[in-house]
Protein backbone atom coordinates (compact mmCIF):
# COMPACT_ATOMS: atom_id res chain seq x y z
CA UNK A 1 0.00 0.00 0.00
CA UNK A 2 1.73 3.76 -1.37
CA UNK A 3 -0.05 6.00 1.77
CA UNK A 4 -1.07 9.56 0.41
CA UNK A 5 1.34 11.71 3.00
CA UNK A 6 0.06 14.89 4.04
CA UNK A 7 3.43 16.27 4.02
CA UNK A 8 3.01 16.07 -0.16
CA UNK A 9 1.45 19.20 -0.61
CA UNK A 10 3.74 21.06 1.47
CA UNK A 11 6.92 19.69 0.22
CA UNK A 12 5.49 20.09 -3.40
CA UNK A 13 4.80 23.98 -3.33
CA UNK A 14 8.08 24.77 -1.93
CA UNK A 15 9.95 23.10 -4.30
CA UNK A 16 12.21 26.61 -5.81
CA UNK A 17 11.20 28.71 -2.68
CA UNK A 18 14.83 27.52 -1.79
CA UNK A 19 17.50 25.68 -3.81
CA UNK A 20 17.76 22.92 -1.18
CA UNK A 21 14.94 21.31 0.31
CA UNK A 22 16.07 18.56 2.97
CA UNK A 23 13.43 16.22 4.29
CA UNK A 24 14.47 14.64 7.32
CA UNK A 25 12.98 11.77 9.28
CA UNK A 26 13.47 8.71 11.43
CA UNK A 27 14.87 5.20 9.06
CA UNK A 28 11.74 3.66 6.90
CA UNK A 29 9.18 6.28 7.69
CA UNK A 30 8.70 6.38 3.47
CA UNK A 31 10.87 9.45 2.99
CA UNK A 32 12.01 7.92 -0.41
CA UNK A 33 8.54 6.72 -1.43
CA UNK A 34 7.25 10.44 -0.55
CA UNK A 35 10.42 11.66 -3.11
CA UNK A 36 9.58 9.40 -5.98
CA UNK A 37 5.72 10.44 -5.92
CA UNK A 38 7.30 14.68 -5.90
CA UNK A 39 8.92 13.02 -8.92
CA UNK A 40 6.37 11.72 -10.81
CA UNK A 41 5.21 15.64 -10.75
CA UNK A 42 7.76 16.41 -13.37
CA UNK A 43 8.83 15.28 -16.85
CA UNK A 44 12.97 16.15 -16.56
CA UNK A 45 14.03 14.80 -13.42
CA UNK A 46 17.78 13.48 -12.07
CA UNK A 47 17.31 11.14 -8.96
CA UNK A 48 20.81 10.35 -7.13
CA UNK A 49 21.31 7.87 -4.99
CA UNK A 50 24.39 8.08 -2.13
CA UNK A 51 24.81 5.02 -1.58
CA UNK A 52 25.54 4.27 -5.36
CA UNK A 53 29.09 4.53 -6.01
CA UNK A 54 29.11 5.83 -9.19
CA UNK A 55 26.15 8.14 -8.67
CA UNK A 56 28.16 9.63 -5.07
CA UNK A 57 31.07 9.44 -7.56
CA UNK A 58 29.37 12.66 -9.57
CA UNK A 59 29.01 14.48 -6.48
CA UNK A 60 32.49 14.30 -4.26
CA UNK A 61 35.20 16.71 -5.05
CA UNK A 62 33.61 18.74 -7.67
CA UNK A 63 34.19 22.37 -8.87
CA UNK A 64 31.12 24.51 -8.99
CA UNK A 65 31.60 24.42 -12.71
CA UNK A 66 31.53 20.68 -12.73
CA UNK A 67 28.29 20.64 -10.41
CA UNK A 68 26.54 23.20 -12.32
CA UNK A 69 26.77 21.17 -15.32
CA UNK A 70 25.53 18.30 -13.56
CA UNK A 71 22.50 19.44 -12.39
CA UNK A 72 21.58 22.94 -14.54
CA UNK A 73 18.43 22.21 -16.86
CA UNK A 74 16.83 19.77 -14.61
CA UNK A 75 12.97 20.57 -13.34
CA UNK A 76 13.47 18.87 -10.05
CA UNK A 77 17.07 17.32 -8.79
CA UNK A 78 16.91 14.59 -5.99
CA UNK A 79 19.47 13.28 -3.92
CA UNK A 80 18.70 10.34 -1.55
CA UNK A 81 20.61 8.77 0.76
CA UNK A 82 22.57 12.23 0.89
CA UNK A 83 24.53 11.51 3.90
CA UNK A 84 26.73 8.70 2.54
CA UNK A 85 27.96 11.53 -0.11
CA UNK A 86 31.24 13.19 1.23
CA UNK A 87 31.34 16.63 2.41
CA UNK A 88 27.76 16.48 1.09
CA UNK A 89 27.01 20.26 2.71
CA UNK A 90 29.60 21.50 0.62
CA UNK A 91 28.54 20.26 -2.53
CA UNK A 92 24.77 21.25 -1.70
CA UNK A 93 26.43 24.46 -0.85
CA UNK A 94 28.42 25.21 -4.03
CA UNK A 95 25.09 23.87 -6.06
CA UNK A 96 22.71 26.75 -4.32
CA UNK A 97 25.16 29.04 -4.59
CA UNK A 98 26.33 28.93 -8.00
CA UNK A 99 23.33 27.15 -9.67
CA UNK A 100 20.62 29.53 -11.27
CA UNK A 101 17.23 28.50 -9.75
CA UNK A 102 18.44 24.80 -8.30
CA UNK A 103 15.56 22.99 -7.49
CA UNK A 104 17.21 20.00 -5.17
CA UNK A 105 15.90 17.40 -2.49
CA UNK A 106 18.20 16.30 0.10
CA UNK A 107 16.85 13.21 1.63
CA UNK A 108 18.44 9.62 3.80
CA UNK A 109 17.63 6.96 5.87
CA UNK A 110 20.41 8.45 8.66
CA UNK A 111 18.73 11.94 9.52
CA UNK A 112 20.78 12.35 12.15
CA UNK A 113 23.80 11.46 10.36
CA UNK A 114 22.41 14.21 7.46
CA UNK A 115 21.90 16.75 9.26
CA UNK A 116 24.99 16.89 11.32
CA UNK A 117 26.78 17.28 7.72
CA UNK A 118 24.02 19.89 6.41
CA UNK A 119 23.65 22.46 9.53
CA UNK A 120 26.47 24.90 8.86
CA UNK A 121 27.02 24.67 5.07
CA UNK A 122 23.30 25.35 3.96
CA UNK A 123 23.04 28.35 6.42
CA UNK A 124 20.00 30.28 4.92
CA UNK A 125 19.92 28.09 1.52
CA UNK A 126 17.79 25.47 3.15
CA UNK A 127 14.27 24.77 3.93
CA UNK A 128 13.65 21.69 6.49
CA UNK A 129 10.72 19.41 6.52
CA UNK A 130 10.46 16.42 8.29
CA UNK A 131 8.43 13.06 7.53
CA UNK A 132 6.96 10.76 10.69
CA UNK A 133 5.93 7.54 10.91
CA UNK A 134 2.27 7.29 9.32
CA UNK A 135 -0.95 9.57 11.09
CA UNK A 136 -3.95 8.29 11.92
CA UNK A 137 -5.55 10.29 9.42
CA UNK A 138 -3.21 8.90 6.11
CA UNK A 139 -4.07 5.25 7.67
CA UNK A 140 -7.79 6.78 7.54
CA UNK A 141 -7.58 7.91 3.91
CA UNK A 142 -6.34 4.48 3.03
CA UNK A 143 -8.00 2.08 4.74
CA UNK A 144 -11.27 3.99 6.06
CA UNK A 145 -12.16 4.87 9.67
CA UNK A 146 -13.87 1.60 10.77
CA UNK A 147 -10.77 -0.29 9.57
CA UNK A 148 -8.61 2.44 11.40
CA UNK A 149 -10.74 2.09 14.73
CA UNK A 150 -10.31 -1.82 14.69
CA UNK A 151 -6.60 -1.88 14.34
CA UNK A 152 -5.90 0.48 16.81
CA UNK A 153 -4.62 -1.72 19.28
CA UNK A 154 -2.13 -3.50 16.30
CA UNK A 155 -1.35 0.35 15.86
CA UNK A 156 -0.84 1.61 19.63
CA UNK A 157 1.47 -2.02 19.95
CA UNK A 158 3.65 -2.73 16.72
CA UNK A 159 3.80 1.29 15.58
CA UNK A 160 2.76 3.43 12.69
CA UNK A 161 5.84 2.94 10.45
CA UNK A 162 4.45 1.78 6.60
CA UNK A 163 6.09 -1.75 6.18
CA UNK A 164 4.91 -2.78 10.08
CA UNK A 165 1.34 -1.30 9.51
CA UNK A 166 1.09 -3.42 5.92
CA UNK A 167 2.40 -6.40 7.47
CA UNK A 168 -0.21 -8.96 7.56
CA UNK A 169 0.63 -11.03 11.16
CA UNK A 170 1.29 -10.16 14.08
CA UNK A 171 4.59 -12.32 14.11
CA UNK A 172 5.79 -10.60 10.72
CA UNK A 173 4.48 -6.92 12.68
CA UNK A 174 7.11 -8.05 15.70
CA UNK A 175 10.01 -9.15 13.51
CA UNK A 176 9.90 -6.06 11.84
CA UNK A 177 9.56 -3.23 14.63
CA UNK A 178 12.23 -5.43 16.55
CA UNK A 179 14.98 -4.53 13.32
CA UNK A 180 13.97 -1.39 13.30
CA UNK A 181 14.54 -0.53 16.86
CA UNK A 182 17.78 -2.31 16.58
CA UNK A 183 18.79 -0.41 13.52
CA UNK A 184 18.19 3.04 15.24
CA UNK A 185 20.15 2.41 18.37
CA UNK A 186 23.20 0.39 16.18
CA UNK A 187 23.28 1.71 12.94
CA UNK A 188 22.55 5.34 13.77
CA UNK A 189 23.15 6.28 17.06
CA UNK A 190 26.14 4.27 17.93
CA UNK A 191 27.60 4.43 14.81
CA UNK A 192 27.62 8.22 14.77
CA UNK A 193 26.53 9.40 18.00
CA UNK A 194 29.61 9.16 19.98
CA UNK A 195 28.08 7.11 22.25
CA UNK A 196 31.27 5.69 24.49
CA UNK A 197 29.05 3.81 26.94
CA UNK A 198 26.81 1.87 24.78
CA UNK A 199 25.75 -0.22 28.09
CA UNK A 200 24.56 3.00 29.86
CA UNK A 201 23.37 4.28 26.66
CA UNK A 202 20.83 1.08 26.35
CA UNK A 203 20.12 1.41 29.81
CA UNK A 204 18.76 4.92 29.19
CA UNK A 205 16.32 4.33 26.49
CA UNK A 206 15.00 1.36 28.32
CA UNK A 207 14.02 3.47 31.83
CA UNK A 208 12.80 5.90 29.15
CA UNK A 209 10.36 3.63 27.44
CA UNK A 210 9.40 2.29 30.69
CA UNK A 211 8.63 5.89 31.93
CA UNK A 212 6.61 6.83 29.07
CA UNK A 213 4.06 9.86 30.60
CA UNK A 214 5.55 10.03 33.52
CA UNK A 215 7.68 12.83 35.10
CA UNK A 216 11.49 12.51 34.76
CA UNK A 217 14.52 13.25 37.11
CA UNK A 218 17.64 13.98 34.88
CA UNK A 219 19.69 13.43 38.64
CA UNK A 220 17.76 10.27 39.24
CA UNK A 221 18.54 9.05 35.30
CA UNK A 222 21.60 10.09 35.93
CA UNK A 223 21.95 7.95 39.10
CA UNK A 224 20.39 4.95 37.76
CA UNK A 225 22.39 4.99 34.45
CA UNK A 226 26.08 5.53 36.39
CA UNK A 227 26.44 8.36 34.33
CA UNK A 228 26.84 12.44 34.96
CA UNK A 229 24.19 14.59 34.84
CA UNK A 230 25.38 15.67 31.91
CA UNK A 231 25.73 12.49 29.98
CA UNK A 232 22.40 12.19 30.46
CA UNK A 233 21.63 15.59 28.57
CA UNK A 234 23.62 14.45 26.17
CA UNK A 235 22.00 11.24 25.37
CA UNK A 236 18.42 12.67 25.38
CA UNK A 237 19.37 15.39 22.96
CA UNK A 238 20.73 12.28 20.56
CA UNK A 239 17.49 10.52 20.74
CA UNK A 240 15.59 13.47 20.03
CA UNK A 241 17.77 14.76 16.76
CA UNK A 242 16.94 10.87 15.82
CA UNK A 243 13.54 11.48 16.21
CA UNK A 244 13.44 8.39 18.60
CA UNK A 245 11.44 10.51 21.72
CA UNK A 246 10.83 14.38 22.12
CA UNK A 247 10.11 16.22 25.41
CA UNK A 248 7.06 17.99 26.83
CA UNK A 249 7.30 20.98 28.97
CA UNK A 250 4.76 21.70 32.16
CA UNK A 251 2.83 24.65 30.79
CA UNK A 252 4.16 27.59 32.94
CA UNK A 253 2.49 30.74 34.42
CA UNK A 254 3.88 32.46 37.52
CA UNK A 255 1.49 30.91 39.69
CA UNK A 256 3.12 29.24 42.65
CA UNK A 257 1.32 26.08 42.74
CA UNK A 258 2.36 24.79 39.24
CA UNK A 259 5.38 22.56 39.23
CA UNK A 260 7.84 24.66 35.78
CA UNK A 261 10.84 22.29 36.54
CA UNK A 262 9.93 18.95 35.29
CA UNK A 263 9.51 17.15 31.59
CA UNK A 264 8.00 14.42 30.10
CA UNK A 265 9.36 12.01 27.86
CA UNK A 266 7.51 10.24 24.63
CA UNK A 267 8.09 7.92 21.72
CA UNK A 268 7.20 8.92 18.39
CA UNK A 269 6.41 5.97 17.54
CA UNK A 270 4.66 3.40 20.37
CA UNK A 271 6.10 0.58 18.78
CA UNK A 272 9.74 1.52 18.95
CA UNK A 273 9.10 1.90 22.56
CA UNK A 274 7.42 -1.75 23.26
CA UNK A 275 10.16 -3.41 21.25
CA UNK A 276 12.76 -1.45 23.34
CA UNK A 277 11.34 -2.80 26.38
CA UNK A 278 10.65 -6.56 24.46
CA UNK A 279 6.73 -6.39 25.34
CA UNK A 280 4.58 -6.67 22.42
CA UNK A 281 1.45 -8.64 24.64
CA UNK A 282 -1.60 -7.75 23.22
CA UNK A 283 -3.02 -4.89 24.59
CA UNK A 284 -6.12 -6.19 26.82
CA UNK A 285 -2.78 -7.83 29.19
CA UNK A 286 -0.57 -4.83 29.10
CA UNK A 287 -0.55 -3.26 33.04
CA UNK A 288 0.86 -0.11 30.99
CA UNK A 289 -1.57 0.17 28.22
CA UNK A 290 -3.07 3.69 29.44
CA UNK A 291 0.36 5.09 29.20
CA UNK A 292 0.77 3.46 25.65
CA UNK A 293 -3.03 5.35 24.69
CA UNK A 294 -1.35 8.57 25.89
CA UNK A 295 1.82 8.32 24.29
CA UNK A 296 -0.09 7.53 21.07
CA UNK A 297 -2.45 10.49 21.38
CA UNK A 298 0.65 12.49 22.08
CA UNK A 299 2.29 11.20 19.00
CA UNK A 300 -0.40 12.31 17.08
CA UNK A 301 -0.88 15.53 18.13
CA UNK A 302 2.87 16.00 17.19
CA UNK A 303 2.54 15.08 13.70
CA UNK A 304 -0.93 17.05 13.09
CA UNK A 305 0.84 20.32 14.96
CA UNK A 306 3.91 20.01 12.38
CA UNK A 307 2.32 19.01 8.90
CA UNK A 308 -0.10 21.94 9.97
CA UNK A 309 3.17 24.16 10.06
CA UNK A 310 1.23 25.45 13.30
CA UNK A 311 3.09 27.92 16.02
CA UNK A 312 1.13 26.31 19.24
CA UNK A 313 3.33 25.56 22.24
CA UNK A 314 2.67 22.16 23.39
CA UNK A 315 2.91 21.62 27.24
CA UNK A 316 1.30 19.33 30.17
CA UNK A 317 0.03 20.58 33.22
CA UNK A 318 -0.24 19.48 36.42
CA UNK A 319 -0.28 21.43 39.85
CA UNK A 320 1.71 20.97 43.34
CA UNK A 321 -1.44 19.07 44.94
CA UNK A 322 -0.89 16.21 41.80
CA UNK A 323 -3.95 17.63 39.50
CA UNK A 324 -2.95 16.75 35.67
CA UNK A 325 -3.63 17.27 32.38
CA UNK A 326 -1.76 15.08 29.33
CA UNK A 327 -1.86 17.58 27.14
CA UNK A 328 -1.88 21.33 26.23
CA UNK A 329 -1.78 23.52 23.49
CA UNK A 330 -1.00 27.06 23.80
CA UNK A 331 -1.50 29.66 21.23
CA UNK A 332 -1.87 33.61 20.92
CA UNK A 333 0.87 33.94 23.92
CA UNK A 334 -1.80 31.56 25.75
CA UNK A 335 -4.56 33.21 25.05
CA UNK A 336 -5.97 30.13 23.76
CA UNK A 337 -5.60 26.85 25.54
CA UNK A 338 -6.44 23.48 24.64
CA UNK A 339 -6.39 21.18 26.97
CA UNK A 340 -6.43 17.16 26.74
CA UNK A 341 -6.99 14.15 28.67
CA UNK A 342 -6.28 10.29 27.62
CA UNK A 343 -8.41 7.68 29.14
CA UNK A 344 -8.51 4.53 27.92
CA UNK A 345 -12.35 3.76 28.28
CA UNK A 346 -13.81 5.80 30.90
CA UNK A 347 -14.22 9.74 30.13
CA UNK A 348 -13.32 12.19 32.68
CA UNK A 349 -14.24 16.12 33.35
CA UNK A 350 -11.73 18.66 33.64
CA UNK A 351 -10.24 19.22 37.09
CA UNK A 352 -11.14 21.88 39.14
CA UNK A 353 -8.13 23.70 39.76
CA UNK A 354 -6.86 23.67 36.12
CA UNK A 355 -10.90 25.03 35.06
CA UNK A 356 -9.67 27.67 38.09
CA UNK A 357 -6.68 28.46 36.85
CA UNK A 358 -7.64 28.79 33.20
CA UNK A 359 -11.73 29.76 33.06
CA UNK A 360 -11.53 30.34 29.18
CA UNK A 361 -9.35 26.80 28.07
CA UNK A 362 -11.56 24.04 25.88
CA UNK A 363 -11.21 20.80 27.56
CA UNK A 364 -11.44 17.54 25.91
CA UNK A 365 -11.88 14.01 27.36
CA UNK A 366 -9.57 11.54 24.79
CA UNK A 367 -10.14 7.84 24.94
CA UNK A 368 -9.87 4.70 22.33
CA UNK A 369 -13.90 5.22 21.47
CA UNK A 370 -13.00 8.87 19.74
CA UNK A 371 -9.70 9.29 18.87
CA UNK A 372 -9.99 8.17 15.29
CA UNK A 373 -12.80 10.77 15.11
CA UNK A 374 -10.74 13.45 16.70
CA UNK A 375 -8.40 13.33 14.18
CA UNK A 376 -10.98 13.32 11.35
CA UNK A 377 -12.34 16.81 11.98
CA UNK A 378 -10.02 19.23 10.59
Amino acid sequence: MNYRRIIFDQLYKNIGKKPILVLYGARQVGKTTLIKSILAKFSHTLYLQGDDPRDAMLLEHQSAKELSELVSGYELVVIDEAQRVKDIGVTLKLIADNVKQAKVIASGSSSFELANKLNEPLTGRNRKFCLYPLSIKEIVDAYGKITAGKNLDSYMTFGMYPAIVNAVSREEKTILIKELAADYLFKDLFLFGDIRNSFAFEKLVKLLALRIGSEISYTELAKEVGVSRNTIYGYINLLEQAFIIFRLTPLYTNKTKEVNKSHKIFFYDVGIRNALIGNSDPIYLRPDKGAMFENFFIAEKIKELAYGISSKEIHFWRNRQGAEIDFIESANAGREIFAYECKWRTATVSPISFKTAYPHANFECITTENVVEHFMRK
